[in-house]
């Protein structure tokens, strides 16, 4: 593993970088000392519609440590979060040699679920190892930006209700499936959700539980931006399902919000618990590109795609923050843990912006900005707050956009938010 490294402290500005498409074959996967990271371009969110090279990958021994029988433990969270010791961010790798990591979720014992893109689920010990061995292969159709996208623990694991959820890509369309863990295993216990339109581009694929223990699933226009504002569809939403729903099967959700185009992240501000989503904007195809959103959603809300676009909404819910320039924005967090000069702020991951944006709120308005690790890591995916108040966030330099910045990539960063 990499030692820690001192972040990149710009200051507060919006926007990202522009860089030329570049197509990965997808073809180099073993890790190399983590000693220099080099910088390269990236792609853009523009349509793709071929198979992922690396859908029938098997993950190289070099590229992932084994981390040993380990007795899964109760964790609990730290009653002091770490912190990096200083007023900047540190970054250290936790692992690499992974293939377009896109969501991460917690267990109860500290482990740490990791979805591939390509169907498979790993996981990572509570001491930050990866294991070997697969804890599920997902069949899915890995197609474009599709294939096995979120995860999300049930709210009640520890209770008994040992459930996993996860977003998926199949020849059907999206569907929410429900898989049951046991040790180090996942088998496939039902469907909760399905009738999600899939497209080559615009799959969307967050879901996350709520502080009502909902399940609320972000579904993007699957590239037919009608359907955002058609409320007989299942696209361009944000869906809630109960309890009952997702325990077991339901053919109507909630359509919580609506008129959404490829939203990626899905968050709670701490205090308001208020939802906050952030989606990506026009991409060339379906009008000039630009105008990412972060949207605070609000119940029976409708954030204009594709009638609207821009700060100025007229009669629709208007974005909370706008990015002229695509930086294409997709996982997001807040962080909640004290003892941070980032406590109650909002970081998301951009794909084309390569890299991390702190945003501060007042309320319900955006009153800073700041862009973090500009092109240092390449494609950022997921952001989670661990446990321990560390931030995990995973790059997707392997998918049909991206160009590795490391013989390592992808990779699973590990950020220490800064102390107050």
């Amino acid at each position: 593993m990499n030692g820690y490294e001192t972040g990149n402290n710009a200051g507060f500005r919006a926007g990202g970088t522009t860089a030329a498409p570049t197509v990965d074959p997808m073809n180099a996967r073993h890790a190399l000392p983590l000693v220099a990271f080099a910088l390269a371009g990236c792609g853009d969110e523009r349509r793709q519609t071929t198979a992922q090279a690396a859908a029938t990958a098997t993950p190289s021994p070099t590229a992932t440590p084994a981390a040993g029988r380990e007795r899964p433990r109760p964790a609990r969270a730290a009653d002091t979060p770490v912190r990096s010791g200083s007023d900047r961010p540190r970054v250290r790798v936790l692992a690499g040699g992974l293939v377009v990591p896109w969501d991460v979720a917690f267990l109860p014992d500290g482990r740490a679920l990791v979805t591939e893109r390509p169907g498979r689920v790993r996981i990572v010990s509570a001491k930050g190892r990866l294991r070997r061995s697969v804890a599920a292969r997902v069949p899915t159709r890995a197609q474009g930006e599709g294939g096995l996208l979120g995860v999300a623990v049930d709210p009640d694991f520890g209770a008994g209700r040992r459930f996993v959820y996860l977003y998926v890509t199949t020849s059907d369309g999206m569907q929410v499936q429900r898989w049951r863990m046991s040790g180090n295993r996942l088998t496939k216990d039902g469907t909760p959700l399905r009738g999600i339109a899939a497209g080559a581009i615009h799959d969307s694929g967050r879901l996350r539980f709520g502080p009502d223990k909902a399940l609320y699933v972000a579904t993007g226009d699957a590239g037919r931006r009608q359907l955002a504002q058609d409320r007989g569809s299942l696209n361009g939403k944000i869906l809630r399902l109960t309890r009952s729903q997702y325990r077991g099967r339901t053919g109507r959700p909630e359509r919580y919000a609506i008129g959404l185009r490829n939203p990626q992240g899905l968050t709670w501000q701490p205090g308001s618990d208020r939802l906050v989503a952030t989606d990506h904007g026009a991409s060339g195809f379906d009008g000039p590109s630009g105008d990412d959103e972060v949207n605070v959603i609000r119940r029976g809300g409708n954030y204009g795609w594709p009638l609207v676009r821009g700060r100025n909404h007229g009669r629709f819910d208007a974005p909370a923050q706008v990015y002229p320039r695509t930086i294409a924005p997709s996982g997001a967090t807040f962080v909640t843990r004290g003892a941070s000069a980032w406590t109650g702020d909002l970081v998301l991951a951009a794909l084309k912006g390569r890299a991390l944006h702190r945003l501060r709120f007042d309320g319900t308005r955006v009153v800073r900005d700041q862009t973090l690790f500009a092109g240092r890591y390449g494609r950022l995916r997921a952001v989670v707050e661990a446990p321990n108040g560390s931030l995990w966030v995973t790059t997707s330099n392997r998918d049909s956009y991206g160009s590795p910045v490391s013989g390592a990539d992808d990779r699973i960063l590990q950020v220490l938010p800064p102390r107050r």
